[in-house]
């Protein structure tokens, strides 16, 4: 059995309105940092997502700020 989870982000609109109806992205990973990096760098001009996944039976959600990472290494 794997134990990678299903990511899914949706793109925020302008005015912070979300788009849900389809997802922008599914992601299978291992870890919520690891999938919002690999998410970030096919999407470098997104600024905020919705992320949606599942622990334990419960559907969990978060509003992420894009870039996600220390300044410093993302800046060069």
């Amino acid at each position: 059995m794997s134990d990678k989870k299903h990511y899914d982000f949706y793109e925020i609109g302008k005015g912070g309105t979300p788009l849900y109806d389809v997802p922008t992205e599914t992601i299978e990973s291992r870890g919520y940092k690891k999938a919002v990096k690999s998410f970030q760098n096919k999407y470098p001009k997104l600024k905020k997502v919705d992320v949606f996944w599942i622990k334990n039976g419960v559907e969990i959600y978060k509003e992420q700020k894009l870039p996600l990472g220390r300044k410093k290494k993302l800046n060069g």
